[in-house]
């Protein structure tokens, strides 16, 4: 996962009222804790954030002056909207740490299955996983190309990079392949009702009786 560097600067102004003043101006406000250290409330550009987030990267080395630390992306809150990034927390790391993070699934190949119209279900696009900093990867890579229909894949199939890790989650289903939807016929109430809609008379059906009288009329001729 690759790291990218984001300007921070010390926030000296606390509390909501002056929350709302950094974000009017084009800042979010951050905290920075963790690796023994004192908590730190800063502040970075809001379009600096954007790039981050777009990058889908966790890892950020933030640069005060002259002084950087490498800073994993804890948790990011948004408005009540989801429209723009409230507040931010990032927790010190070192690239030789451990810590416990999500990362996106990507799915390599097409199901053997999908032939016969099974359909791919990625029940978890992103997976939890123990990673050293200098080992997390920016996704977990699944080949599904042996998927047959109702076949899946779980959690402790996978073949995970070097110093990488699930977090246990026993024979949780990461992905699977169902059978196709079936198409049910629909029931001659609902024919015509479906008939009747589109302004056309339902063709009604021929009765016993019917087939009968046809019969005779035949014999006759």
């Amino acid at each position: 996962m690759k790291i990218l560097d984001l300007s921070v600067e010390l926030r000296d102004r606390l509390g909501s009222a002056n929350s709302r003043r950094y974000r009017r101006s084009g800042k979010i406000p951050c905290h920075l804790y963790g690796g023994g250290q004192d908590n730190v409330n800063l502040v970075t550009g809001a379009k600096d954030v954007e790039n981050v987030l777009k990058q889908h990267t966790a890892l950020v080395k933030l640069k005060l002056g002259d002084q950087e630390q490498i800073a994993l992306l804890r948790e990011v809150a948004w408005d009540t909207f989801g429209e723009y990034v409230d507040h931010i927390d990032f927790t010190r790391v070192e690239m030789s740490d451990e810590v416990e993070i999500k990362v996106p699934v990507h799915l390599v190949g097409i199901p053997a299955g999908a032939s016969e119209g099974g359909q791919t279900v990625l029940v978890m696009p992103d997976l939890e996983i123990f990673a050293r900093v200098d080992s997390i990867p920016s996704d977990i890579k699944i080949d599904i190309s042996h998927l047959k229909i109702d076949d899946a894949v779980y959690v402790d199939e996978v073949t995970y990079p070097p110093n990488v890790r699930p977090v246990p989650e026993g024979r949780s289903v990461i992905v699977v392949l169902q059978p196709p939807k079936k198409v049910e016929e629909p029931t001659p109430e609902e024919a015509a009702e479906a008939a009747a809609a589109e302004g056309a008379a339902p063709a009604e059906p021929e009765r016993v009786g019917d087939e009968k009288k046809k019969e005779r009329e035949k014999d006759k001729e």
